[in-house]
């Protein structure tokens, strides 16, 4: 198992949904930049709770030197550059011009929605518990074009 850098956007989701345990399933832990865990805790969200106890556990914060001046966001563009930096190969983002981004540099990406895949299709969780982590996920404020909301469901039907 690898490690994987995670920029705002995955990790507010993963703790909405709390599912910590899945993503353990895929990485051996996720490094969080401090320009993110800045972003995150400038407002008080109650997900905020969660990503405090994983920094004791499956997070791990770290202090980054040189933020490369990518054309993102500032958590992206620390998390793109820890990648880099610390020769981690996966970036975990929802969003999809980081991820282009990142896929320019070589780095893998997965999202919130790869890791419910990755769990279901290892037989981690059953359908309908991915059903379920996917309509929460919707509920949550999770983006999805209605071409990739048609795939996901056909997948999850068949």
């Amino acid at each position: 198992m690898e490690e994987a850098v995670t920029n705002t956007s995955s990790l507010i989701f993963i703790a909405k949904l709390n599912i910590f345990k899945l993503a353990e399933n895929i990485f051996s832990k996720i490094l969080v930049p401090k320009q993110v865990i800045d972003e995150l805790f400038a407002k008080n969200k109650p997900e905020n709770n969660f990503i405090k106890k994983e920094l004791q556990n499956f997070l791990k914060e770290i202090e980054i030197k040189n933020v490369r001046d990518f054309p993102l966001d500032a958590g992206e563009q620390a998390a793109i550059s820890l990648c880099l930096e610390k020769n981690v190969k996966t970036f975990l983002s929802d969003d999809k011009k980081a991820r282009t981004y990142a896929r320019s540099l070589k780095l893998e990406t997965i999202g919130t929605l790869g890791i419910l895949f990755w769990n279901l299709n290892h037989k981690k969780i059953t359908k309908d518990d991915f059903f379920v982590l996917f309509k929460k996920l919707i509920d949550n404020g999770y983006y999805l074009s209605p071409n990739l909301y048609s795939e996901v469901m056909k997948l999850i039907k068949e």
